[in-house]
């Protein structure tokens, strides 16, 4: 099953499609992927339900198809008591350098304060040394909060 936010197509994972298998293969063979996004992919895409009426499951992981290519993977998570919401985001290595990670980050945030009224907040979790997520994060209207050793927190409000 499947829902259209802007130009892409959000898909729960299905093992029995082959163009969804390639990907989470070329995701679960990325070293940039498995670094800083999670190593439980499989597991992960299990949980993704697209809800009766069309919205996102909370805790749910995805794979996002963009001109009839699946091209990245999106997650959401951890809806917080003050309405922080988590996010990961990766794109295939096939289609990088494209401006897709942009373009999914938006269209999945402006998808996000539209229809989860509960969230005030949209965080994402960057690796320190993933520049490109960071200069994506900046771009799309994320803010620094915060960051440690390894992280550095971004975050876009309402």
């Amino acid at each position: 099953m499947f829902i259209k936010i802007g130009d892409f197509e959000i898909y729960e994972y299905d093992k029995n499609n082959p163009a969804q298998r390639h990907l989470k293969y070329v995701l679960n063979n990325n070293a940039d992927f498995l670094k800083y996004v999670t190593k439980k992919i499989e597991e992960r895409l299990n949980e993704g339900k697209i809800l009766q009426g069309g919205g996102l499951l909370i805790d749910g992981s995805y794979l996002v198809k963009y001109k009839d290519e699946f091209v990245g993977y999106i997650r959401l998570e951890n809806l917080r008591w003050n309405g922080t919401l988590d996010i990961e985001w990766a794109v295939s290595p096939e289609f990088q350098n494209q401006k897709l990670g942009t373009k999914i980050v938006r269209t999945l945030s402006e998808y996000i304060f539209k229809n989860y009224q509960q969230v005030i907040k949209i965080r994402g979790i960057i690796d320190k040394s993933n520049y490109r997520s960071k200069a994506l994060a900046k771009s799309v209207g994320f803010e620094e909060e915060k960051k440690d050793e390894n992280y550095i927190y971004v975050t876009k409000s309402r």
